[in-house]
């Protein structure tokens, strides 16, 4: 498989596994590439950006600038490693807590077109909390692709998480080894989302890929939880 992310193969940890970067591969077709319209032009914010890879993608797009908020420094440090690109210079990383970096930019008057919420969502406790803040920033458009639990009614499933673990939770507070996460529902995001007038459009996987591609069985799982794309609009 051939794709925008395929530099990432010359990369660790992705040079240990080519399914890593295929899996990226697969997932821009869903997150970046139906939204270059949206992208083109604007001031972009992606929370949770690990090594900026989807900033870096969202620039690829178009966004005039995107600043990305990582929690862990040593993720924001392999970002040095990406191919130096005319758009790689849009891209700016910034270490710390997504909740605490937002609150500054509503103080400060920062304002952001488009957001990106790519595998965070599922890691924090604070949904609401969450999107009131990005609708505070300005955001016309807010892209969240995330583990949803499979349950019917609208709610949200509580689980700890590891720490020490990059793909996971970073510590909400000094030493702490394990965090708690809540895992919402499609009915509790959309709920929320239409709390705050945001109008929300669910996009299905199997628009950018079949069930039984391998990498993204995620997004197709049948039991306790399920990944999915939604894309929130603010009419206003």
């Amino acid at each position: 498989m051939t794709g925008f992310f395929d530099f990432l193969a010359d990369i660790h940890p992705y040079s240990e596994s080519e399914k890593s970067v295929d899996r990226m591969n697969l997932r821009h077709r869903l997150l970046v590439a139906p939204f270059r319209g949206e992208l083109d032009g604007v001031r972009v914010l992606d929370l949770g950006a690990h090594d900026g890879r989807w900033s870096y993608a969202l620039a690829e797009a178009g966004a005039a600038e995107v600043v990305g908020v990582e929690a862990r420094q040593e993720l924001i440090d392999r970002f040095r490693l990406f191919p130096d690109t005319p758009y790689k210079s849009r891209v700016r990383l910034m270490q710390g807590d997504i909740f605490d970096v937002l609150q500054g930019f509503v103080e400060d008057g920062e304002e952001f077109d488009v957001v990106a919420v790519f595998g965070i969502f599922y890691h924090i406790i604070e949904h609401f909390r969450l999107l009131k803040l990005i609708k505070e920033i300005g955001a016309t458009v807010v892209l969240i692709d995330s583990e949803f639990s499979l349950a019917t009614r609208p709610r949200i499933d509580l689980y700890f998480e590891d720490t020490s673990l990059q793909i996971n939770a970073a510590p909400q507070e000094s030493g702490q080894s394990r965090a708690i996460i809540g895992i919402p529902t499609r009915k509790a995001t959309s709920k929320m989302a239409q709390a705050l007038g945001f109008d929300i459009v669910w996009s299905e996987a199997d628009q950018a890929f079949r069930p039984g591609t391998v990498g993204v069985g995620d997004y197709f799982r049948r039991k306790e939880k399920q990944r999915a794309f939604c894309t929130l609009f603010n009419p206003s």
